[in-house]
């Protein structure tokens, strides 16, 4: 991610129809954007978002972290500016610019006091239009994150185990596998011009969204994103659907990473589970926030508190547009691996026959009652959170009845969804960080292993696509 550092009016009459009952409003202008509105008059902040379809599934082969390098480039200067100057007159103006990139759209966050604001519109349109994708700070770019991946790779690993298992899971030239950020040999591949075409693409191509959250006058907003947008026609259609595996195309169930040397093991267990459209979604977050997501979840009671072989155990999932990963995954003592990982195997084994307790999941509600409130603490939240929600086609309001709906969740419903989502520790996909002279023959009867060396550039072993098709985008 890169980053650098006005009064509401009347809503039109004509947009009163759109007006949710959180006075949220949704409309498509003429340009195809799809705008969400959050009038807050009481805060003196203007937030606005703009999200692109696409991001790195649209990263050409053998060129990952296109999408990444794009965003980062974005704010490393213009025609009439350099970087250093881009940002100092962001700075002058008390405002934030943020850019991302993720596996399925490209991100821009703008956020800057309500008095200013209608001043920025300008040097957005200015970074838009003709960002400068100099060769020089792209080369500055892909040594900071080649560094950065060996700085992981060398030190604490744990970050990448996420990145190894979609290359695992998906195949590593999937759409859905390859490192969104690249990787040490990827990242030398890309140039200044590819860049450029890559950010236009979406610009004008893509389908877009754009949140807008705190306090505006929606007509001044409306107009300025039709300026800005001026050689958009109509919607975006979005592109022709990405590849998609259903199932890993592979025999062998693990990937162990070499580390040499290594006093710790670094685990993750999954696979193939639901998407965005996933209709049990709440459920899903307290069946999550039991098994792993919380200090007291069954995983961290069973493998730190009970057996002393860890200091954190997680279970986590992701929500795509396509189908996500569902994954249990900890650390311990090169010599504990085996015990941490076989109770691992344990509770998830026991959760999907047995079920979850209701005592846990009271727990659990009040967990994530609790944690609801800092979701929505600033414009920049509301602004991502609505902006995602439409982004993914889900209504915008739902949040109103979360409460509500975490009491209906029962232990019968909480079973069946971990039970759908997560799977059984026999069909479980492994990947393993450690020295595998010390651990590997420890794990031989685990199933067969694809072995790896950490130091090699990539994250796990090339392999071709599926042939298989899906929905994709969305």
């Amino acid at each position: 991610m890169s980053r650098i550092g006005i009064r509401s009016g009347a809503l039109p009459s004509e947009s009163r129809d759109w007006r949710s009952p959180d006075g949220i409003l949704e409309e498509i202008l003429e340009s195809g954007i799809e705008l969400v509105l959050c009038p807050r008059p009481e805060v003196p902040l203007v937030t606005v978002t703009f999200l692109w379809e696409g991001g790195a599934l649209l990263d050409a082969p053998d060129h990952s972290g296109q999408a990444q390098t794009t965003a980062e480039l974005l704010v490393k200067g213009t025609k009439t500016d350099d970087a250093i100057t881009l940002a100092t007159r962001f700075e002058f103006w008390g405002a934030d610019f943020e850019t991302w990139a993720g596996r399925e759209c490209l991100g821009i966050t703008l956020s800057a006091p309500r008095r200013v604001f209608p001043q920025l519109w300008d040097l957005v349109q200015d970074v838009f239009e003709s960002s400068r994708f100099s060769a020089s700070e792209l080369h500055k770019q892909q040594k900071r994150a080649i560094a950065a991946i060996r700085v992981a790779k060398d030190g604490d690993p744990r970050s990448l185990l996420p990145v190894y298992a979609d290359s695992w899971i998906y195949g590593s030239r999937s759409p859905y596998g390859h490192p969104v950020g690249g990787d040490e040999a990827t990242l030398g591949q890309l140039e200044p011009g590819a860049l450029r075409r890559f950010w236009f693409q979406h610009l004008r191509d893509r389908r877009a969204v754009v949140s807008v959250a705190g306090d505006f006058d929606p007509d001044e907003i409306r107009t300025s994103l039709t300026r800005i947008f001026h050689s958009r026609k109509g919607h975006a259609p979005g592109g022709p659907d990405p590849v998609f595996p259903l199932e890993p195309p592979i025999g062998t169930r693990g990937l162990f990473i070499d580390r040499p040397g290594s006093t710790q093991s670094y685990f993750w267990m999954g696979g193939l589970g639901v998407d965005c459209r996933y209709p049990g979604r709440i459920g899903l977050e307290l069946v999550q926030s039991v098994l792993g997501g919380q200090f007291n979840s069954l995983l961290n009671r069973r493998l730190r508190i009970e057996e002393g072989l860890t200091y954190g155990a997680h279970a986590g999932y992701t929500l795509p547009s396509f189908r996500g990963v569902s994954y249990l995954t900890s650390y311990a003592p090169m010599e504990r691996t085996r015990r941490a990982m076989d109770a691992t195997f344990d509770v998830l084994r026991r959760t999907r026959e047995e079920g979850l307790l209701e005592a846990d999941l009271k727990a659990g509600r009040l967990y994530l009652k609790g944690q609801e409130a800092f979701r929505y603490e600033t414009t920049n939240q509301w602004s991502l959170r609505l902006a995602l929600r439409r982004f993914h086609h889900l209504a915008l309001a739902d949040w109103a009845g979360y409460a509500g709906a975490l009491d209906q969740v029962s232990s019968a419903q909480a079973g069946g969804i971990l039970r759908e989502v997560f799977p059984a520790p026999e069909d479980c996909f492994l990947v393993v960080i450690g020295d595998a002279r010390l651990l590997l023959r420890d794990l031989s009867d685990l199933g067969e292993w694809s072995l790896e060396s950490l130091s090699s550039p990539g994250f796990g072993p090339v392999r071709p696509q599926s042939v298989q098709t899906s929905r994709g985008l969305g």
